[in-house]
């Protein structure tokens, strides 16, 4: 006893002095790792078209940075330090080695006298990694699900729609085998909270956001099969007005935003919230918060020259998919992409995106269990919807019912999740080849055609159709050290948008110094 007694502050003290060591370590560590930018970009352009609106390809899945109106004038620029190419794969579950990265891209647009000039942070970030494990705080481009994400119509829950939403995030970025299946499993996840609109109907509103996947197969086998969810929320916040709204808001708008509604959010459970000093009716009846996102299966099958890959995104919001009547809605895609980067033809991709079931037309509420009228982005309580500064986060196809003023003069964020796109994507490189050039000229072609059904609630009559165009091409030039040349035109056709015809012209350059 008296010899353990004497021990025991020794012991904390040696495990004091190791803690102190490791810290300082890792603090060396990203001291060391603190380095100048080795990629600097910049980017002048300008949007035209026959008329004051910007076609919907120009603008669809671009972060939130093209302006509505045309013509429109934008200037980018910006700063990034990667990760040390020279430092351990990022494969390894255990290294004891850190490695630092962070990025800044600004955009200003000079627009029309509806928007006027706007100033914009895509990205502004700093990363942090160890291993397969990844921190980064701040703005980052990112897209969640499993599809294509070059030429595709965008996952149904994240597709780069709207600006990046400000947040922490722990996630193992890229597929990480585990060592004790020899890699045939691999795995991949995000953990985030972010912080979303200070203003809007619901006012300083947060967002959880996580979500997992599951590789069976080597990265060289023949055969890889893929599978995992993504789930968002929309929480807490406070509502503009302070009456708010019987069974909906409480008097004073606070909804509910502590530890326990935490856990609600995060685990989605529906049930246990009885003080109802605390909890309205409808935050009893439903799920604390917005939530909505997909579960995703892939197929991926490499025949040497050629990949094919399959997906489905299948849509959640309520209790619909649970029970499964709403699983003729979804995300489904085909993608073959033949194995040479120079080829005339590289991807072909086929894509069906469904949100038209929604668990039909009536909403339902029974054995605390939620079915039908999902009414897709839209919610009772978050009226402006799964958006981010006026753009939907999700799929693009769900357009927003916006006046010019910014506002939304129905009361929620749409009028139009009820549709049906068929598209087509191509991608490939043109033969064209000459000493001014320092690499093949890129192109993308993207070819929509939407039945727009509306909402359950107001349908459109008659349906609206809507067809929409785009086509690219990147010229790298190599003249002032190199500089790329990127031309786009896009045209909207229907009765869903303006008839337009409009074009982006833009000259950017490239700076990069590698470790």
């Amino acid at each position: 006893m008296n010899y353990k007694s004497r021990s025991a502050p020794r012991i904390a003290g040696y495990r004091a002095g190791l803690c102190l060591l490791a810290c300082l370590n890792a603090a060396v560590g990203l001291a060391q790792s603190f380095r100048a930018p080795n990629a600097f970009s910049t980017e002048v352009g300008g949007f035209v078209s026959n008329s004051d609106v910007t076609p919907f390809w120009l603008r669809a899945n671009q972060f939130g940075l093209v302006p509505n109106e045309s013509p429109a004038l934008t200037f980018r620029a910006g700063i990034y330090s990667g990760y040390d190419s020279t430092r351990r794969s990022t494969s390894r579950w255990r290294t004891s080695q850190y490695d630092f990265g962070y990025g800044i891209n600004v955009v200003a647009n000079s627009g029309s006298a509806i928007t006027g000039n706007k100033l914009l942070l895509p990205e502004a970030y700093l990363k942090i990694r160890r291993g397969i494990w990844e921190v980064y705080v701040g703005r980052r481009r990112e897209r969640f699900g499993l599809a294509d994400s070059a030429i595709s119509t965008g996952s149904y829950s994240w597709s780069g729609n709207a600006l990046p939403v400000p947040k922490i995030q722990v996630a193992i970025p890229a597929f990480a085998p585990i060592g004790f299946t020899k890699g045939w499993v691999a795995i991949q996840g995000t953990y985030a909270h972010g912080l979303l609109d200070a203003s809007g109907y619901i006012r300083n509103t947060m967002l959880h956001q996580k979500s997992f996947y599951v590789r069976l197969g080597r990265a060289s086998e023949v055969v890889r099969l893929y599978g995992g969810f993504n789930h968002q929320v929309v929480w807490g916040g406070k509502a503009a007005d302070p009456a708010g709204i019987p069974g909906v808001i409480p008097v004073g708008g606070k909804l509910p935003s502590s530890l326990i509604d935490y856990f609600y959010v995060v685990t989605g459970i529906n049930s246990g919230r009885t003080d109802s000093t605390k909890y309205t009716y409808f935050d009893q009846t439903n799920r604390v918060g917005n939530h909505l996102g997909s579960i995703d299966l892939g197929f991926e099958l490499d025949l040497v020259r050629h990949t094919i890959f399959a997906y489905r995104q299948s849509l959640f919001e309520d209790g619909s998919l649970a029970s499964l009547i709403n699983i003729s809605d979804g995300l489904n895609g085909l993608r073959i992409r033949r194995n040479n980067p120079n080829a005339l033809v590289r991807d072909i991709l086929f894509e069906l995106l469904n949100t038209t079931n929604q668990g039909g037309s009536v909403f339902i509420i029974t054995e605390a269990k939620l079915r039908g009228k999902d009414n897709y982005f839209n919610h009772q309580q978050y009226r402006d919807g799964w958006a981010y500064r006026q753009h939907a986060i999700g799929t693009p196809f769900i357009t927003p019912a916006i006046s010019p003023d910014g506002a939304y003069p129905y009361g929620i964020f749409t009028l139009n999740n009820r549709v049906r796109v068929f598209h087509l994507g191509l991608a490939g490189s043109l033969p064209i080849r000459g000493s001014a050039l320092t690499s093949p000229v890129a192109y993308q072609v993207k070819l929509s055609y939407s039945r727009n059904l509306g909402t359950y609630d107001v349908p459109y009559q008659p349906i609206r159709d809507q067809f929409s165009g785009y086509a690219g091409i990147m010229i790298p030039f190599s003249m002032l050290g190199g500089i790329q040349l990127t031309g786009n035109v896009a045209v909207d056709n229907g009765a869903l948008y303006q008839n337009t015809f409009g074009a982006y012209i833009s000259l950017r350059k490239i700076w990069s110094s590698r470790p």
